[in-house]
């Protein structure tokens, strides 16, 4: 009886509505809502055409292979994350009860047979980094430029954080007594809080 129900389940449930339920249980885990619609994007945008309105249970590794193989080669990055996304949600969908059997988007001994190695066709196009000599000539220029973005890159240059902690920074964030910038856990991209010390002149506006 227990296998015919969970038979039943499982066709019932599509991977678009598996994906749903996985997102909803994880909501808190996401370091914001912009980092959970970037995971909702990727399988509306990659997955869902191929394998959305299949049973949950049905999918296969050949409908793993025709999803990911149209953006491998071309949006290397953005394919291993749909891998990764997808693999997470069937592992869900297996532990809910709703498919049964090997996850087909694991990539050791399963799509690693069919699908080149990421880190061998990813196309990396490095920034050149400005040489340390001219680092003192580019400040007293970044210096000069009016505008929100030329302090917003001195902050960060200064500061050594990412670009979206500097842009996300509220005065409340900055004790001007202690020249501290404390930047909460939920804004830091490992999930801990962390300071930086303020080395240029700031004043609210």
């Amino acid at each position: 009886m227990a296998t015919a129900l969970n038979a039943a389940r499982a066709k019932a449930m599509t991977f678009d509505e598996a994906a749903a339920r996985y997102l909803a249980s994880k909501t808190k885990e996401f370091r914001n809502p912009k980092h959970a619609a970037q995971w909702r994007s990727t399988l509306d945008t990659y997955a869902s055409p191929v394998i959305g309105s299949l049973p949950v249970g049905a999918v296969e590794l050949a409908h793993i292979v025709r999803t990911l193989e149209p953006i491998w080669l071309d949006k290397t990055e953005t394919a291993k994350r749909l891998r990764g996304r997808i693999e997470r949600v069937l592992s869900w969908a297996t532990t809910s009860g709703f498919r049964s059997g090997e996850n087909p988007a694991r990539w050791k001994g399963n799509l690693d047979a069919v699908l080149p190695q990421p880190g061998k066709v990813a196309k990396v196009a490095h920034q050149r980094a400005l040489p340390w000599r001219e680092i003192p000539a580019f400040m007293a220029r970044l210096r000069r430029m009016d505008g929100m973005g030329a302090k917003a890159l001195e902050f960060a240059i200064l500061t050594a954080a990412r670009s979206g902690e500097v842009r996300g920074a509220t005065w409340a964030e900055i004790d001007l007594d202690s020249r501290l910038w404390i930047v909460p856990a939920s804004r830091m991209k490992v999930g801990k809080g962390t300071w930086f010390p303020c080395v240029m002149k700031l004043s609210p506006c």
